[in-house]
């Protein structure tokens, strides 16, 4: 437990006031750190985050746009159907392959074997908990908004008896951790849906250690989309990326490229930050 504790909270600076102490309390002696009563207070400010239904929330609380798609993953039977059925459907008519066969091997290009990953927009832990699967020396964090995918990610990991992985709330945009905290970032399937791509993509480079990957699973458009794509992207905001684009972004935030794979507008890369 106290190995557990030392490098969570090596990793947390405060969303609120960026200050990197912590105190963290709880009356809580079962083998996972989560699972019972537990708080993490900054010290630089006082602000205390609570575990919440087996997650650390350390999101401050202020509200927060987000996309029509994402506001529907709000609600528990969303949720399911999300896992069970949307993804690996909609995944398929993406890229015309399975989507369980397709994210063990995403989550195979993590070779991060003792080091501390953070699953970005983890939703209900599907990527979360392959890699705490695979990498079990690993400490692996499943990072979300939602609570109520948090929750069904938490119900998940306990039923597989997932002791490396953790869940924890806040936002993309201001990840609450320290510059080169983790040795590897995954986000599958949400990096386009962020309302500031950009952001995004500064916050994973700023946390991801020097020569770790970001592995990523992604949409991508034509430069000139049918009128129905058009128009379902301004009314749902489901997000794409154009290849050169989003190539010239990772370039700019000194990412390398060393895996990349595309099959219809579904995109797989496995980038290395360099100096």
């Amino acid at each position: 437990m106290t190995q557990q504790i030392s490098r969570l909270v090596a990793a947390f600076q405060c969303s609120i006031c960026s200050a990197k102490s912590t105190n963290w309390a709880s009356p809580n002696h079962s083998e996972h750190l989560f699972d019972g009563p537990g708080r993490l207070t900054c010290l630089g400010c006082g602000t205390s985050f609570p575990v919440r239904n087996g997650y650390l929330d350390l999101h401050p609380g202020e509200p927060e746009e987000i996309t029509p798609i994402q506001h529907m993953m709000q609600f528990p039977p969303i949720v399911a159907l999300y896992e069970d059925l949307w993804r690996p459907i909609g995944y398929f008519i993406a890229s015309k392959h399975s989507f369980p066969k397709d994210a063990d091997r995403i989550a195979s290009f993590i070779q991060s074997q003792n080091g501390i990953i953070l699953d970005l927009a983890c939703g209900p832990g599907n990527f979360t908990r392959r890699i705490g699967r695979m990498l079990p020396d690993a400490t692996v964090i499943g990072f979300d908004l939602s609570h109520q995918m948090l929750e069904r990610a938490v119900r998940l990991t306990r039923k597989e008896r997932l002791n490396n992985v953790y869940y924890m709330r806040g936002s993309a945009l201001s990840l609450p951790f320290k510059a080169e905290a983790f040795d590897a970032v995954s986000c599958c399937g949400a990096l386009q849906l962020f309302q500031d791509q950009e952001q995004a993509v500064g916050e994973i480079a700023r946390v991801l250690k020097m020569h770790g990957d970001f592995v990523c699973q992604t949409t991508l458009g034509p430069r000139k989309p049918p009128l129905w794509i058009r128009a379902a992207d301004r009314i749902l905001k489901f997000g794409y990326f154009y290849l050169d684009d989003l190539k010239d972004r990772l370039y700019r935030y000194n990412f390398s490229l060393q895996t990349e794979e595309r099959s219809n507008i579904n995109y797989i890369f496995r980038a290395a930050k360099s100096g």
